[in-house]
């Protein structure tokens, strides 16, 4: 139901103010005639109509809604320079940014904890020297570096790019390499700069939509990463400090090791040997790891060689055929020709395999030839619907249908790659399970074996 405001008179002639709840305006002047009310006017009380009975000072304000700053500026006649330094002011997140604050309370209790341990036992004053490059260097140095990648960077390249265009100047090659794939491939097509502006208009609420679901894509396999990481430490933090213990009492007894206990010994005399400076490689080499594959997923530069991985790589194909769909979408509303069109989506693609097919078949269409060469990469999106001429009577109407269908089936091929980062972090956490158990399992054996033997021998 919707609510309303009306004003009414009584039998009395006397002005009632109020508010209620109703289907429709129809409804509305049942409910106040029942009263004995007589309607004098009535207004909808929701956004959509406040939008609408503004429509003159507000002309896209509240349209644009909140958190498209840009877009809104631009469309509220702000100049673009003062657009980009608004949006540059505006609080800047990231994923990766809460995770810094979690990982450095964690150095810090681990530290906590080596000292309480030291203190207990008197010894391990090298394992409270690692926890304590942990806690006070590798872990502010995370933060540092994670803060400078997702709040510095991109406000200083925000800046200079307000810079650029107050002074009238070219936009430089790095600033352009940090926009969306979508967005460049628009700025750097061959279409007019009437539709690139028409075109980046209707891009940019989806693309932050978009950005959304990649980094919900992105934590869905780091966490399971983060899980085998954390396991990976736990174990070589255990061969460090628990098995040599175990080796001096079966070296002391003088047992006959079975091999799998031979074994065990030989991998924590090396640990050993490595000390704990091994120890701060390890996690060092974990944390850089992760890092390093959530930048990469980030910013989709290994795609398209994670695309030939089986299982792994349907989702960032999905991925490449939502960002093809959504550009498509957007150019086609815009009246872009159907060659253009093409040859701009596949450019935005990220992968150079399907941008040098999209140049073919946009030539192809442009000449009128027919021939609709296959597309392995883009199976399942609609292609041939570009392959049918765009004139006519209904043009119009057909080109909304065309840009619909490709909207539709990016949003649908979005929603697929978050599912398949979803299989895949199920497996990943089997995966991480699996390997936990079988290691401590043969931790076990190697040392239960042993004492078994020996507790034969002494009985």
């Amino acid at each position: 139901m919707t609510r309303y405001r009306y004003e009414a008179t009584d039998r009395s002639g006397i002005p009632i103010h109020g508010t209620t709840d109703a289907d429709s305006e129809s409804d509305l002047v049942h409910q106040v005639t029942a009263r004995g009310l007589r309607l004098i006017s009535s207004s909808e009380l929701s956004l959509n109509s406040l939008i609408d009975g503004h429509v003159t000072p507000l002309p896209r304000l509240y349209q644009l809604r909140v958190g498209e700053q840009l877009r809104e500026a631009l469309m509220t006649e702000l100049p673009a320079h003062e657009a980009v330094r608004a949006v540059a002011a505006e609080p800047l997140s990231h994923p990766l940014l809460g995770i810094a604050p979690w990982f450095q309370v964690l150095a810090i209790t681990m530290f906590v904890a080596a000292v309480g341990l030291q203190k207990l036992s008197g010894d391990f004053q090298a394992a409270v020297g690692g926890m304590a490059a942990l806690a006070f260097i590798i872990a502010p140095a995370v933060w540092i570096v994670l803060y400078v990648l997702y709040q510095h960077r991109p406000r200083r390249l925000l800046r200079i790019l307000a810079d650029r265009l107050e002074s009238g100047g070219s936009v430089p090659a790095y600033l352009r390499a940090a926009m969306p794939a979508e967005a460049r491939c628009v700025m750097t097509s061959q279409m007019d700069d009437d539709s690139k502006a028409r075109v980046a208009a209707e891009l940019l609420p989806n693309l932050l939509g978009r950005d959304f679901r990649s980094q919900q894509f992105v934590m869905t396999l780091i966490g399971p990463l983060m899980m085998l990481a954390v396991v990976i430490v736990a174990i070589h933090s255990t061969i460090l400090l628990v098995v040599p213990g175990f080796k001096n009492i079966l070296q002391d007894f003088g047992v006959a090791l079975p091999g799998i206990t031979e074994f065990v010994i030989s991998v924590s005399d090396i640990v050993v040997w490595c000390g704990f400076t091994g120890w701060a490689v390890v996690v060092g080499f974990m944390m850089t790891a992760l890092i390093l594959t959530a930048v990469s997923l980030s910013s989709g530069r290994v795609g398209e060689i994670l695309e030939s991985v089986p299982l792994l790589g349907m989702a960032f194909r999905w991925a490449m055929q939502a960002r093809v769909a959504r550009i498509l979408a957007a150019t086609v509303r815009c009246d872009v020709p159907f060659g253009e069109s093409l040859r701009t989506a596949t450019a935005g693609s990220g992968f150079q395999s399907v941008r040098n097919r999209g140049k073919v078949l946009a030539d192809e269409l442009e000449t009128g030839s027919g021939n609709m060469l296959p597309t392995e990469k883009l199976s399942g999106l609609p292609l041939s619907l570009l392959f049918a001429t765009d004139e006519g009577t209904t043009a119009e109407q057909r080109r909304n249908a065309v840009a619909d269908t490709f909207q539709s089936l990016s949003e649908m091929l979005d929603s697929a790659t978050i599912g398949q980062g979803r299989l895949l972090s199920i497996l990943l956490q089997m995966l991480t399970v699996f390997l936990a158990g079988l290691i401590i399992a043969t931790g076990l054996l190697a040392m239960v074996l042993p004492l078994i033997k020996l507790l034969n021998d002494l009985s």
